[in-house]
C-alpha cells in the first residue's frame, strides 16, 4: 500500500474553494484502479490547515497517477497554499491492529 499525504495551508477566504478543488481533484481518483480511499480534513487547532490523503494498492498505482492530469492539477493546487506545502509517500510493507497491541502487551 502507498499513502499520498498532502498537507496545505490555505489563506482563510480560500479555504473552501480550496476544499472545493481538492474534492474535484479526488472524486475522480475514486474510479482509478489501485484505488483504496481518500480523504480531505482541517486541523482542529487551525481551519486553514488542510490534511488531503489517498491511498493505493501499489507502488505501480500511485506511479501512474502522478504522471496523470489528475496529479498536475492537484500539483498547480499546492501552488495555491499561503505556506510551502508538503507532499509526502509512505511506503508501507505492513499494517497491523488491535491483534498487534494484544500481542505486544501479553509479552510480559
Amino acid at each position: 500500500m502507498v499513502i499520498a499525504i498532502l498537507r496545505m495551508k490555505s489563506f482563510a477566504d480560500r479555504t473552501a474553494d480550496l476544499i472545493h478543488a481538492l474534492r474535484s481533484v479526488m472524486r475522480p481518483a475514486r474510479a482509478e484502479n489501485g484505488f483504496l480511499s481518500s480523504q480531505i480534513s482541517l486541523d482542529v487547532d487551525d481551519a486553514n490547515a488542510i490534511h488531503y490523503e489517498e491511498r493505493w494498492r501499489s507502488p505501480q498505482d500511485i506511479e501512474t497517477q502522478v504522471r496523470s492530469p489528475r496529479y498536475t492539477h492537484l500539483l498547480a493546487l499546492m501552488e495555491s497554499a499561503s505556506e510551502q506545502p508538503s507532499l509526502e509517500f509512505h511506503f508501507v510493507s505492513e499494517t497491523r491492529g488491535l491483534e498487534y497491541v494484544a500481542s505486544a502487551r501479553n509479552q510480559d
